[in-house]
């Protein structure tokens, strides 16, 4: 069941004022309430602003050889500066 935001109100004319940033609040229901039963999913039409990866990150993050690579690299990295902090 979603929960669906109230309609926004036009801003009057008469109004000069400058407005104050406010705060967002958080939708009804607590942490064990009726919104925690349901968990909203994020898909590109509800956050098209979310980055996606290219397809040479793609291939990097999934191929094996690169990673066994970037271990090895990592931890002999973590081995010399162990070594030149017991000196």
């Amino acid at each position: 069941m979603a929960v669906t935001d109230p309609p926004a109100t036009p801003a009057r004319a008469a109004d000069t004022t400058p407005s104050k940033p406010t705060q967002a609040k958080a939708p009804p229901g607590g942490p064990d309430g009726p919104a925690a039963a349901s968990p909203a999913k994020v898909t590109a039409s509800t956050a098209p602003y979310v980055t996606r990866p290219t397809r040479w990150t793609l291939f990097l993050r999934t191929f094996v050889p690169w990673q066994l690579w970037r271990f090895v690299r990592i931890n002999a990295k973590m081995i010399r500066i162990i070594r030149g902090s017991r000196t």
